[in-house]
């Protein structure tokens, strides 16, 4: 009988190893925020308390792994390890103890085939791998043409659903006419109400989507209306050779979901914009349609270069109604 190191020993071992792996990369996502090129903010809660669950059942999976060291094997001409223990006091009992993880008697470890083993945990050690050395890139319009651009918002067609309404509160009333809509739509009001007074809409990250549907819910309301917006060139066919799409890509949960959301822009020398190059437009709002749809267009005015944000997308916010 002598100590050596088990088929057992290194199974243990490399368990942990995965599941500290799995958890160390994805607090790492966490702290550097590259967490937000896959998940929406809302969901990040969720995986911190998820790489917290898995560090602590990898500590237990090291803490077996060190125990399963201490056993003894012992080593016979079957060709198997068998382990065994010093606890020779009860010799009477030592079959019932030996499915206890830890009181092996004397137990057969069937022995696997290594190429099996070698597949089955590749399966899990290359796409950790893969994580840590890939650099983590946000898509543009390479898959804006396979997703379709959304130039009206979310759910443009609640607006011609039920009866029209104004909005409560103390706002002028011929501002509150201007935005009477229906129902499922007041939220979208509130924030028109809240662009229409500004003198310039900025279309920051923060409700950029928010904002596209507001205005495309009130076109009329924003007619010469100044705005400034950043982000990326887009084109796609049916538009005019002076056209092009300014776009943001948008992400509603996670990023199997990921859709384009842009503005129509005008411009007297649209070829100096290359496709996918960041630029910040500013100009006036106007109205067109694009495939039976009316939406706001940029009549541009000025632009300039811009860098690509770390974090490329924007996000959905499903209660800025109650931010307002």
């Amino acid at each position: 009988m002598k100590n050596k190191i088990s088929s057992t020993n290194i199974h243990h071992f490399l368990r942990a190893a995965i599941l500290l792996g799995f958890s160390i990369y994805m607090l790492v996502l966490t702290l550097t925020g590259d967490i937000l090129q896959f998940i929406v903010p809302q969901l990040v809660i969720y995986v911190d308390i998820a790489a917290l669950v898995l560090m602590i059942v990898s500590a237990f999976q090291f803490y077996i792994a060190f125990l399963s060291l201490k056993r003894p094997v012992i080593i016979c001409e079957c060709g198997h390890d068998h382990e065994h223990d010093h606890d020779h006091s009860h010799h009477h009992s030592h079959l019932e103890h030996d499915e206890n993880v830890f009181g092996h008697h004397h137990t057969h470890l069937f022995k696997k085939s290594l190429s099996k083993d070698i597949f089955i945990y590749s399966l899990f050690l290359l796409p950790l791998l893969l994580g840590f050395l890939l650099p983590n890139q946000a898509q543009s319009s390479s898959l804006a043409g396979s997703r379709g651009m959304n130039l009206g918002g979310l759910a443009t067609q609640n607006q011609a659903k039920g009866a029209l309404v104004e909005l409560e509160g103390n706002e002028d009333p011929a501002l509150k006419k201007m935005f009477k809509t229906n129902v499922y739509d007041k939220d979208y009001a509130k924030l028109g109400m809240v662009l229409y007074k500004q003198d310039v809409i900025e279309m920051k990250d923060k409700w950029f989507i928010e904002k596209l549907q507001s205005m495309n819910n009130f076109v009329d309301n924003f007619q010469n209306k100044e705005i400034k917006i950043k982000g990326f060139i887009y084109r796609e066919d049916g538009l005019s050779s002076d056209q092009f799409i300014i776009a943001r890509m948008g992400m509603t949960h996670c990023i199997a979901d990921i859709s384009p959301f842009g503005i129509i822009a005008e411009a007297d020398s649209p070829d100096q914009f290359a496709n996918d190059s960041w630029v910040t437009i500013t100009g006036k709002i106007s109205k067109t349609t694009f495939n039976g749809q009316t939406v706001i267009k940029i009549d541009v005015e000025k632009t300039e270069p811009a860098a690509a944000p770390s974090v490329q997308y924007v996000y959905p916010d499903w209660d800025f109604g109650s931010k307002l």
